[in-house]
């Protein structure tokens, strides 16, 4: 008997040694060639690719055309899974690989009309920027054509089909996504509607405040040119029609697939640093997913000698730096979307002066696997699609939307930076440039800084702020500003210029610009630190872009701490707090505190204004939220703080010793003590990497995705912030040195390569999470001297 167990066992242990060997071989033969030579159809001439220590592919082309198919063909080696989901996702064809399950995100997705976009874009696209375009393409479907069945990621084996070959439309779909993410102000007028229906139109205001009071500028100096067409700001009360809408919006229409992005970027005049030349900086703030978002490649050829971050499926450096300029983006905030309250009739027209004019109709099929299509039908005013149709087919809400017009020349304008010389060069490049609105900072080998903050900018009647009556073409849209009006400026006499999402230019700028500027803690801690440092260092720009001191308790501290406290323990709360250094580092106790606190006052303050399900609603807006409270802490008779639903009026001191109670009972919970000096924030704050589609599953989610615990919040430099189902962090850190380009470096949160097998899946995230960079290699002296692999591609 015993030996029959261990014959057993023994055949159990040779079978799972089989398996495993079996699927070692199989992740095996999918990872790419990336040493030897290799044919390939489409190529014009001989590329070589050669890859530094950290994966990145420095690419030496003999033409322009060529570097951009080896991009493309780089691309499909190290993260084709990535791509091939992202232009599903776009496209809304994610239910015909995920089934019914994804049916929302498609309809979603068709109704706006990503894909559409990106057709009519491809149609108006200059030849010879289609021609660039095609030259990726072809790069792609290259690797394509000699990579299928089990050289394809395993992911392809997964949910079993292979990918179809890439389209134009792919790359321009994936950078309308992109654009979209970067202004969702649609959710937050469906918000304001709801507010001003429960809190009345000032009570909205106080809850959805366009800045914080004193917050800093991004160009303070900025003088505005005279608009070309200005004409008076007109507004439309909501109606119970409007409410309803609303309401059904937040309860049936799927969140946002790609949460809105943040960033931080500034640079520094040689003027300031030790080195005498400019130093630029940048963190774009997206969400977490595995695998990372951007892609680090090396393009020369023809006219570039480019280096930064991609986007996988789409072919340019989107901040980076060539032989004489470096840029950095940072999301605008700008408003590129409003809605318009239509007045339709049952045969689908819609009043527009007085006069009924025809929708136009689309009618679409969703493939769902396992399951019959489902049909969807797409109802376009003049404004754009009728997004109303997703929630509330009672109401009539168009969707009027920068990215849906056939004029956006976006992918032409990078290409146009990759090359550039010169600020001028520079800032022509944006000519036709139409989103996402981003605030660039620029420098150059010849010590210039400078911002430029262009793209699409409606010209509206009103500021944005709520949805308007569409039936009147004094609503309506009238252009949009012209790229010199835009805001700019060259070498300021401060030294330096820095954004981190903040409001750009003064309110006497007379275009609305964004009524949704992020809170100004981050400005205001880069700002500080900026300022103090006579002669800054590339060691100075590492420690400020991984801070994690936040100047949101200099804001509300104050307030917080005239909390009347119930208890022992509450005393004690309210004495550590006053000791804090402001630091949200991983270990710190306070950090822990502050923020349970601080969570606790904000729903104790609004919430029973505006009841559970609204504030539920309103909270995830971290911003707002942080602004409104702002607000609220510096006003010492705000009405904020009375519970209306109890007799006697309470004061901002007896609501803040409730909340600081509950916060204390939710820690001792949270961290398993009741010790504050055994809390670490970082207990509270672990930061998951979801692999997209592949974290739903408990089973192999620990094969694709990534988590790590991490200090910081939505408010420090160094920043980790939940939005939904994700965790906004650093993207991408990259500082760029003016005068010697090779000490230029970056990091990445996860790695270059998207397939789990390779080495460098998540070979950076730790490095990352801890604060260090690795080389950004330029010069083809740093390359060679650090090359692993050499793959040469040959014309076939």
């Amino acid at each position: 008997m015993r030996r029959w167990s261990i014959r057993v066992a023994l055949l159990l242990l040779l079978t799972t040694v089989a398996v495993a060997a079996a699927i070692a071989w199989r992740l095996w033969q999918s990872l790419p060639e990336t040493s030897g030579t290799l044919h390939v159809g489409g190529l014009h001439q001989p590329v070589e690719i050669v890859r530094d220590p950290e994966g990145v592919p420095h690419i030496r082309a003999r033409s322009e055309a060529d570097a951009l198919f080896a991009l493309g063909y780089v691309h499909a080696q190290d993260r084709l899974w990535q791509m091939d989901f992202q232009r599903r996702l776009a496209a809304g064809r994610l239910a015909e690989i995920l089934g019914a399950a994804a049916v929302d995100t498609d309809r979603l997705m068709r109704t706006i009309g990503f894909a559409r976009a990106a057709r009519t874009a491809v149609a108006a696209m200059a030849p010879e920027t289609r021609a660039l375009v095609d030259r990726y393409i072809a790069g792609v479907n290259a690797y394509l054509e000699g990579h299928g069945g089990r050289k394809l990621p395993v992911e392809f084996a997964i949910f079993r089909f292979s990918p179809e070959p890439w389209r134009a439309e792919d790359v321009l779909a994936w950078q309308k996504v992109m654009g979209w993410s970067m202004s969702t102000n649609w959710r937050e007028e469906m918000l304001r509607v709801r507010l001003s229906a429960r809190v009345g139109p000032d009570g909205a205001s106080d809850l959805l405040p366009a800045y914080a009071a004193g917050g800093p500028l991004v160009l303070p100096e900025f003088q505005p040119a005279a608009p070309t067409d200005p004409y008076a700001v007109s507004s439309k009360e909501e109606t119970a029609a409007l409410a309803r809408a609303a309401l059904n919006f937040f309860e049936k229409v799927a969140s946002d697939p790609i949460p809105p992005g943040g960033s931080n970027n500034w640079v520094v005049s040689g003027s300031r640093t030790a080195t005498g030349k400019p130093l630029l900086a940048n963190d774009p703030h997206l969400g977490t997913q595995a695998p990372a978002v951007w892609y680090v490649a090396h393009l020369t050829g023809g006219p570039l000698d480019v280096i930064g971050a991609t986007l996988p499926g789409a072919p340019a450096v989107v901040i980076g730096h060539n032989k004489r300029i470096a840029w950095g983006v940072t999301n605008m905030m700008s408003d590129v979307q409003d809605l318009f309250a239509e007045r339709i009739n049952e045969r689908d027209e819609a009043l527009v002066d007085g006069r009924w004019e025809p929708m136009r109709i689309l009618h679409e099929a969703i493939a769902v696997r396992d399951a019959p299509p489902v049909a969807l039908r797409v109802r376009l005013t003049r404004h754009g699609p009728l997004v109303s149709d997703l929630f509330d087919e009672r109401a009539a809400l168009a969707l009027r939307w920068t990215g849906h017009d056939p004029s956006d020349r976006t992918a032409e304008a990078f290409l146009r930076v990759n090359r550039a010389e010169s600020w001028d060069g520079f800032a022509a490049a944006f000519e036709g440039y139409h989103l996402p609105m981003l605030n660039f900072v620029y420098a150059d080998v010849d010590g210039n800084i400078a911002y430029l903050g262009p793209g699409a900018l409606p010209v509206r009647a009103g500021d944005g702020r709520a949805p308007v009556d569409g039936s009147s073409t004094g609503n309506d849209w009238r252009g949009y500003v012209p790229l010199p009006e835009l805001p700019r400026t060259l070498n300021p006499a401060r030294g330096f210029i820095a954004s981190a999402n903040n409001q750009v230019v003064s309110p006497s700028y007379p275009h609305p610009v964004s009524t949704s500027w992020d809170a100004p803690y981050r400005a205001a801690r880069i700002t500080e630190v900026l300022a103090s440092m006579p002669r800054a260092t590339l060691d100075d720009m590492k420690l400020l872009q991984t801070d994690q001191r936040s100047a949101q308790p200099i804001a509300i501290l104050p307030f917080l701490l005239q909390a009347a406290p119930r208890s022992d323990a509450a005393r004690d709360a309210i004495a550590r707090l006053a000791r804090w250094n402001r630091s949200l580092a991983a270990d710190s106790a306070p950090a822990a505190l502050f923020k349970a606190y601080y969570a606790r006052a904000a729903r104790r303050i609004v919430s029973d204004e505006l009841g559970q399900p609204l504030w539920n609603d309103y909270r995830p807006f971290t911003g707002s939220v942080a602004k409104a409270f702002d607000g609220i802490a510096r006003d010492p008779l705000t009405r904020w703080c009375d519970d209306v639903n109890t007799a006697p009026r309470e004061t901002c001191p007896d609501i803040l010793g409730g909340a600081l109670e509950e916060a204390l009972a939710d820690l001792r919970l949270a961290q398993r003590s009741g010790d504050p000096d055994a809390w670490r924030w970082d207990r509270q704050n672990e930061v998951w990497f979801p692999h997209l589609p592949l974290q739903a599953s408990p089973v192999l989610r620990p094969f694709f995705s990534r988590r790590v615990r991490r200090g910081g919040d939505a408010f420090t430099v160094n920043p980790s912030m939940p939005v939904r189902d994700q965790m906004l962090v650093s993207s991408y850190r990259q500082i760029v040195d003016l005068s010697n380009l090779d000490a230029s470096v970056f990091i990445l949160p996860l790695g270059q390569s998207g397939q789990i097998f390779s080495g460098r899946y998540s070979d950076l995230l730790n490095d990352w999470n801890e604060g260090r960079y690795r080389p950004l290699r330029f010069s083809r002296a740093a390359v060679d001297a650090a090359a692993e692999r050499r793959l040469v591609l040959e014309p076939h």
